[in-house]
């Protein structure tokens, strides 16, 4: 395979990295340019395979101890989302739970909400987020004197 064929054998791999969230493949399309540019100065077959083998093993392999520290523990996203139980936030949309229907703002966000035991919260009232299921929160109302 000349080098065209590394090349763009390597694009592949570099375009399914960005499709895909393992941050895994980006190795490998290293190793294939790599092994590209031993082709481009007259290297036999076997030796862009060994360069392709040997450059993304290591690359794999010294790099993983790297990920695996960067990413320890769970996503801030899900450490933020489960940080909201506790939180204070405002009616945005009337909670009516018999109609469905209910939006708050937490933190700047917009979540669908509902109430935790069933009443209606008006508009711009002050809430507090007991329970979250998916994307939808449950509140209760916080009163005046604890705001």
């Amino acid at each position: 395979m000349g080098y065209i064929g590394w090349m763009i054998f390597g694009v592949v791999l570099l375009v399914a990295e960005i499709i895909t969230p393992t941050f895994f493949f980006l190795w490998f399309s290293i190793g294939s340019f790599l092994a590209g540019l031993a082709s481009m100065f007259s290297f036999g077959f076997g030796w862009q395979v060994l360069v392709f083998a040997v450059s993304s093993s290591l690359l794999v392999l010294l790099t993983r101890p790297i990920a695996r520290r960067l990413s320890k523990g769970d996503s801030p996203k899900k450490m933020y989302i489960d940080g909201m139980v506790g939180s204070l936030g405002r009616v945005m949309v009337e909670i009516n739970p018999v109609l469905e229907k209910g939006r708050v703002r937490i933190e700047g966000e917009d979540w669908r909400a509902n109430s935790i035991n069933g009443e209606v919260i008006p508009v711009d009232t002050v809430v507090k987020v007991v329970r979250l299921e998916g994307t939808l929160v449950y509140v209760e109302r916080v009163n005046d004197n604890t705001q």
